[in-house]
C-alpha cells in the first residue's frame, strides 16, 4: 500500500489504501512494530519528501497521502503511547520541512481526485500542536508556517484550507504557551506581509490572508477561545483591505 499511495487512481489512493489504513492503524491491527516499520518509511524521500518542490506533477499525492497517514499514527499514539519524544520531534521537523517546501498548491483535480497536500499539511499540525511533548518554541515554528502557507501568491485556495489551516491555530492556542500578546503581534503580522507589486499575485495574497482571518475569527468566537483576539483580527482585516484597496 505504501509503494502505491501516491497513484493517481483516487479510488485505489483514497477509497482503498488510505482508507484502510485508516480502520487498521488506529484499530490496533498493526503492531507497534509494525508502526513503527511504516514510520521511516512515510517519513523518508520516497513519501513525505518525494520530488519536493515540484508543482503540477503527480507527485503530489505521494506526499500530500504520506502525510496524511501521519494522524492516524497520532490517533493511535493517544489511545495507547508509542512514539518517543524524540520521534515526535523527529515529524514535526520533517513535516514543517515538507510544507515549507510544497508548491503544488492544488485542492481537487478533476480528473485524479484530491490532491490536497496544504489540507492534509495542517491536519498533522493540528495534531503535532497537542502533544504535549513540543514547547513553546515548537508551537512558534507552527505558527510561522501557518502564515507562509496563507499568504502564498501563487494560487487562491478553494478547497477548504482555510478552514483546515485554522485548526492548528486553535490547537496552538489551547495549549496555552504563548502569551496574548504574541499571537496578537502573529495575527497582526498577516496585515503586514510582503506584498507583491503585481496585482495578479496580489489579489491572491489578500483573498487568502481574509478568507483565513475570518474563518480564524469565527472559529475563536465559536469557541470562546482567547476571545480578546478578535477585535486584532477584525482590526488586521481592515488593515488588508486599506492596503490594497489604496494601492488600486
Amino acid at each position: 500500500m505504501l509503494l502505491n499511495i501516491g497513484s493517481t487512481d483516487a479510488e485505489l489512493r483514497d477509497d482503498l489504501i488510505y482508507t484502510t489504513l485508516s480502520h487498521w492503524i488506529p484499530g490496533e491491527s498493526l503492531t507497534v512494530d509494525e508502526l513503527q516499520q511504516l514510520l521511516p518509511v512515510i517519513l523518508d524521500d520516497q513519501h513525505l519528501q518525494f520530488k519536493s518542490g515540484e508543482t503540477a506533477t503527480d507527485s503530489v499525492f505521494t506526499r500530500s497521502f504520506s502525510l496524511l497517514v501521519l494522524p492516524l499514527l497520532f490517533t493511535r499514539h493517544r489511545q495507547s503511547p508509542f512514539l518517543t519524544s524524540r520521534q515526535i520531534h523527529q515529524i514535526k521537523d520533517k513535516v514543517l520541512d515538507s510544507i515549507l517546501a510544497e508548491r503544488d498548491y492544488r485542492g481537487y483535480d478533476e480528473d485524479k481526485g484530491w490532491a490536497h497536500a496544504i489540507a492534509h499539511g495542517a491536519d498533522v499540525l493540528d495534531e503535532l500542536a497537542q502533544c504535549p511533548e513540543l514547547d513553546y518554541d515548537d508551537l512558534v515554528n507552527i505558527l510561522d508556517v501557518v502564515q507562509a502557507k496563507v499568504t502564498i501568491t501563487e494560487r487562491i485556495y478553494s478547497d477548504g484550507e482555510d478552514e483546515r489551516l485554522v485548526r492548528p491555530i486553535i490547537s496552538v492556542l489551547n495549549r496555552q504557551l504563548l502569551s496574548q500578546a504574541y499571537v496578537e503581534q502573529w495575527i497582526q503580522g498577516f496585515g503586514e506581509a510582503e506584498k507583491s507589486p503585481d496585482f495578479l499575485p496580489a489579489f491572491r495574497q489578500r483573498y487568502n490572508i481574509k478568507n483565513f482571518l475570518k474563518s480564524l475569527y469565527f472559529r475563536v468566537k465559536y469557541y470562546k477561545t482567547d476571545a480578546g483576539l478578535c477585535p486584532v483580527i477584525e482590526n488586521t482585516l481592515y488593515k488588508v483591505e486599506t492596503v490594497y484597496y489604496a494601492s488600486r
